[in-house]
């Protein structure tokens, strides 16, 4: 039998199915796979991830109820964001306790669990305790053996997901990108499917996306009484949209992890020259960042605040 040829109508689901299929390995369906801390950069299974929180992940079955138990974590943030194979998001679960999916809720016959702690990677005993919290999510359900990925062909898949990436270029946001299929926009939730498979829609988290291909240089970016009620965090990517190694080992500076000026706003520094500089981000050819609020205020899902850009130095 052939195999399934992947365009811009059956990319989504193909897509889909690829991610849960990398979230499952080695662990298979009905089990969590944890992040215990900030790993290699080698192991990037999705494109533009965060460095800010660590990640659980699992693939479920919903043909039959499954049952996921949330930790108490007082004022940290966490998010379970449960993704159907059209990469529509039924549901986000943040309150302790247990929560139940069923197959009517989630859309299709397998879901995905992709939960977000938000950690100190700098201290071990901040690392311990969302370990410990990790621990305490469970699920009662979901399936046995190893999710079942159609025979797509990779091919036309990639040159599908290269297409649309091209397209995305360009687009400072991801609002509509993700959610419910009635929150969704529909081109916007296809170019975010194949850009940032994954995100949460952006009353959760406001991604602000800056991909000019500015030349390799030196910039600053200032950022000031930034509107959210959890935290925020400027990741930088390279062309392709992963992290990269560099000589200073950092990819990503957030409102946990910054050095504030002495004002109380936050510079953080893009370029090449960075010895000894503050909230260093090291870039190369093709350098885009993401800039995440992460329960963002309502001056900014209402255009009122404007994220600022980099200036040159």
């Amino acid at each position: 039998m052939s195999a399934i040829a992947v365009n811009v109508l059956n990319f989504t689901r193909a897509e889909s199915d690829l991610m849960f299929a990398r979230l499952a390995a080695g662990v298979g369906l009905g089990t969590w796979n944890h992040t215990r801390e900030l790993g290699s950069l080698e192991d990037q299974p999705i494109i533009r991830q965060n460095r800010d929180t660590l990640y659980s992940s699992a693939i479920i079955d919903v043909r039959e109820d499954v049952t996921i138990t949330v930790p108490d974590t007082g004022k940290r943030y966490i998010s379970v964001w449960v993704v159907s194979q059209d990469h529509f998001g039924p549901v986000i679960l943040r309150d302790p306790g247990e929560h139940r999916l069923t197959r009517e809720l989630v859309g299709t016959d397998y879901a995905a669990l992709i939960v977000r702690i938000l950690v100190d990677p700098n201290s071990p005993e901040d690392v311990a305790e969302v370990n410990r919290l990790q621990d305490v999510l469970t699920i009662d359900g979901g399936g046995t053996g190893e999710f079942p990925l159609p025979d797509y062909d990779e091919g036309s898949q990639t040159e599908t997901r290269d297409a649309l990436l091209a397209l995305a270029r360009g687009i400072t946001t991801y609002d509509g990108s993700f959610g419910t299929a009635a929150e969704v926009d529909p081109i916007r939730h296809l170019l975010g499917t194949a850009s940032g498979w994954g995100g949460l829609p952006e009353h959760e988290a406001t991604y602000v996306n800056f991909d000019e291909r500015l030349p390799v240089g030196e910039y600053r970016l200032r950022l000031n009484d930034v509107p959210v009620d959890a935290f925020w965090s400027v990741s930088l990517y390279n062309a392709a949209g992963y992290f990269e190694e560099n000589a200073l080992g950092v990819n990503s500076i957030n409102s946990l992890t910054a050095t504030p000026d002495a004002d109380g706003s936050t510079t953080i520094r893009f370029g090449v020259h960075l010895d000894g500089v503050a909230n260093a981000l090291p870039i190369m050819p093709g350098w885009n960042y993401v800039l995440r609020l992460y329960r963002p205020q309502p001056i900014v899902l209402d255009g009122t605040w404007t994220a600022p850009r980099p200036e040159a130095l």
